[in-house]
């Protein structure tokens, strides 16, 4: 029985040192966590933590002008973002559409998309892409994210940044935004003139001020089409009347506006309505519903006053 609880004891006590060491050596590493040190850090791939190369913007001796950066070699072209083959982008276009439109942008082989111009030089009069419902819904949620702030949600140049500036700004319902114009000092009525506006801003004509910055970080080449696609939407609606609107579509626009008129008038009608019972609640009782006062007493007649 004894050696029994002999070996019991010993059997604890072993137990006991071992979940202390346990312990101790946990403690011990938590310890070390975020502990500052002077040695240097391990370095298990000293070649990858060492390796020789060039940050953005930095200066090198070994290039002759000094830049770190360098400019795409002469009469070359970017062709992909991705390590790409034609093989690979042309014999799929279904699942390459999103690198062969990168790649298309990178090409840049038409001009008139990426300048807005054409050959002569000219800015274009009409937009050189197609344009659908997709696209105009981009250039909306373009404009009032990047537009609208100094243009106006209605491009009508009274934006809450627009109504602070030191001048008006341009309302793209003036004419000169809208009617055709063969004087070559009014170009603002083509596409191609606003399209590069949005995108390079606008200069003095000495270029020395920048009365407008150009969006080309927000607003890519597609973009600034889709923008432009817009604004004449805008000028559409705001020129349009009634009977410009397909009769197909003339009754339900109609029954809308006076479902908006109905319920206008009842919450102005429930408002009027609160008003005056509030106004009823809040006036003074009339002297008619106070208690009649209790009359004087009267001697009786013939009778004297005090005795």
């Amino acid at each position: 029985m004894k050696k029994c609880e002999a070996q019991h004891r010993t059997g604890s006590a072993l137990a006991s040192l071992s979940l202390a060491c346990a312990l101790s050596a946990t403690l011990g590493l938590t310890g070390c966590r975020g502990d500052r040190a002077e040695d240097p850090p391990r370095q298990f791939f000293p070649d990858m933590d060492d390796q020789q190369k060039w940050k953005p913007q930095t200066q090198t001796q070994f290039f002759a002008d000094g830049r770190a950066m360098r400019q795409p070699a002469t009469n070359t072209v970017a062709f992909s973002r991705a390590p790409l083959t034609v093989q690979t982008l042309e014999g799929n276009p279904a699942w390459a559409s999103s690198f062969l439109a990168d790649r298309a942008d990178l090409l840049k082989s038409d001009d008139a998309v990426f300048t807005g111009k054409d050959a002569s030089g000219q800015y274009l009069e009409k937009i050189p892409v197609a344009v659908d419902r997709a696209m105009l819904e981009r250039g909306q949620n373009r404009f009032n994210i990047y537009c609208a702030a100094c243009h106006g949600m209605a491009g009508d140049g009274k934006g809450m940044v627009g109504q602070q500036w030191s001048y008006p700004l341009p309302n793209f319902h003036d004419d000169k935004y809208i009617t055709r114009s063969e004087d070559p000092n009014i170009p603002q009525w083509r596409d191609g003139y606003l399209f590069h506006t949005a995108r390079n801003g606008v200069w003095t004509p000495d270029g020395t001020q920048n009365k407008m910055p150009g969006y080309a970080h927000a607003l890519d080449v597609h973009d600034a089409w889709a923008v432009i696609a817009y604004v004449r939407v805008l000028q559409e609606s705001h020129r349009g009347t009634k009977d410009d609107v397909p009769a197909a579509q003339l009754a339900t626009i109609d029954a809308a506006a006076k479902a908006a008129a109905d319920a206008k008038a009842a919450a102005e009608k429930a408002a009027a309505d609160k008003a005056a019972a509030d106004a009823a609640k809040a006036q003074p009782a009339s002297p008619t519903d106070k208690p009649a006062d209790k009359p004087a007493d009267q001697p009786e007649s013939g009778k004297g006053g005090a005795q």
